[in-house]
């Protein structure tokens, strides 16, 4: 019997973890989830993958600002310390990443890039955080490249949207390869390809749109890759998931 591969999923303590284990395991593999407060010893487990959740915004002072006392925050530091070991242990041991939201704004952060605190006072479209469920078809967007080219194919791409921040100075060694039809970077992956994130939520679009489906598949695919490279056992440094 093949062994399903582990994909560690990080998630704030409120978030709704339901559509993203439905994702992971209809793509093939098991979730492991990680909340905020996560001991070393819960990350002692042959990962293979690692999905990023979406959820509160990435607290400024991670790229050396200051909150915005005009809008209204929901931070969460535990948690950006939680996923900030998580990601570097992902990229010491070449673990697969998708980030999705807050995912994708994290991986920027941590390659030193900034995110726009409140995108209603840029000049975007007022069309990221709209009412409605969290399936509501918001806006598009498109691929120029990339592995995220290869996911999602480079025809416009109907999208949901629930965030109001985005990625302002993209970090080292990533490079923007989606953008939606008023220029905001919706889509960033690595150099190598190893870490692919969206800004919108592919998880509760699954059963209605193949490409957001094919971002947890490949996801899935790669982890299998390493389980089998490590033959079913994910070699590396320990995970400290305190910084």
């Amino acid at each position: 019997m093949t062994t399903l591969p582990t994909i560690a999923l990080t998630a704030g303590h409120t978030t709704d973890t339901r559509p993203y284990i439905r994702a992971i395991e209809k793509a093939g593999g098991t979730a492991l989830l990680l909340y905020p407060g996560a001991e070393d010893s819960d990350f002692d487990q042959d990962v293979a993958g690692v999905v990023f959740a979406g959820g509160d915004s990435v607290h400024p002072s991670r790229y050396g600002a200051e909150l915005d006392p005009t809008i209204e925050h929901t931070s969460a530091e535990e948690r950006d310390r939680l996923e900030w070991a998580v990601l570097a242990y992902a990229l010491d041991n070449r673990l697969p990443v998708l980030g999705i939201c807050r995912g994708m704004q994290l991986i920027n952060v941590y390659h030193g890039g900034t995110l726009h605190q409140h995108l209603p006072d840029q000049t975007f479209a007022d069309v990221h955080l709209p009412a409605g469920p969290r399936n509501y078809i918001a806006h598009k967007v498109q691929a120029l490249g990339g592995r995220l080219a290869g996911i999602l194919g480079t025809q416009p791409l109907p999208v949901n949207s629930i965030h109001q921040q985005g990625i302002d100075v993209l970090g080292k060694h990533l490079t923007p390869t989606v953008q939606s039809e008023d220029g905001l970077v919706e889509g960033i992956e690595t150099d190598t390809g190893s870490i692919v994130a969206v800004q919108w939520h592919p998880e509760e679009l699954i059963d209605s749109q193949t490409a957001a489906f094919a971002l947890f598949t490949d996801l899935v695919e790669r982890a299998r890759e390493i389980d089998l490279e490590n033959d079913n056992h994910t070699t590396g440094t320990p995970a400290c998931l305190v910084r």
